[in-house]
């Protein structure tokens, strides 16, 4: 289950007594994980507040055909009859965030919404939104080992999930994907010394068509946020913007927050 169906089951009372524990505990140590649970909450008050407008709205009508309005004059050869005005500006916005947050855009969702300002919390809410869940397309050979892997990062089980990464990059030292893996489960467990170690090396690779090693590190840093880091960060992001690299929209507007 991905995060929104983990709240939808969360708030429905659908999760078992273990999975209602971790859920709880995650809300706790994860900044974006808590971001998801508000405006989920916030999205299905929005909801219930255009469907109770909407039906005043047609009761109103109701009531006006039984009882017509008399015509208003305006100063023109042709009185007018009062309409009532239809609100439909909080569903449209409530379809337009489920979108955004279907494409993985919640981290712009909640920076509109008045939600995270600081750049740590847009890089834990774009981490949340971009890698909570995992693909697992492989199969055949160690990618099998992979997607157990993955299958255990996809179930915050992430010391697991980290010792398949670490045997894979003992044997495949120069699979990218790997040693990405690697940097983000090390990055989910706040490993952030170890996680920057593996985004800089990958962020090293010139042979690959698109590489997000140095965005990673710059996010990296903005979540270990010890002295000299944020400039760091800033730097990293900087060339991500000016080389176009992986990452350059949301660097964008993490720049502007430093």
């Amino acid at each position: 289950m991905n995060d929104l169906e983990i709240i939808e089951n969360y708030l429905n009372g659908q999760l078992s007594a273990d999975e209602r524990t971790r859920f709880e505990t995650s809300l706790r140590t994860d900044p974006a994980l808590a971001d998801a649970l508000a405006f989920y909450v916030l999205t299905k008050q929005v909801a219930r507040q255009e469907a109770r407008e909407q039906r005043l709205a047609e009761l109103d009508a109701l009531r006006r055909n039984k009882h017509p309005q008399p015509p208003i004059h305006t100063g023109s050869d042709e009185p007018t009859v009062a309409t009532p005005r239809r609100r439909l500006a909080p569903m449209r916005w409530v379809a337009a965030a489920s979108v955004l947050l279907l494409l993985g855009l919640g981290w712009y969702i909640f920076r509109q919404a008045g939600g995270p300002t600081s750049a740590v919390e847009l890089a834990d809410t774009y981490l949340n939104q971009q890698y909570g869940q995992l693909s697992t397309t492989m199969s055949g050979g160690p990618a099998d080992r992979l997607k157990q892997g993955i299958d255990l990062y996809n179930q915050q089980k992430f010391q697991e999930a980290e010792l398949i990464f670490n045997q894979l990059l003992t044997e495949q030292p120069d699979n990218d994907r790997v040693l990405k893996l690697a940097g983000l489960v090390a990055l989910r467990q706040a490993n952030y010394d170890e996680a920057i170690a593996r985004f800089h090396r990958l962020s090293q690779r010139t042979d690959l068509y698109s590489n997000p090693g140095t965005f990673l590190e710059a996010l990296a840093r903005l979540k270990r946020n010890q002295p000299m880091d944020k400039e760091q960060a800033k730097k990293l992001l900087d060339e991500v913007i000016t080389s176009n690299l992986e990452g350059k929209s949301t660097a964008q507007s993490l720049v502007k927050q430093l």
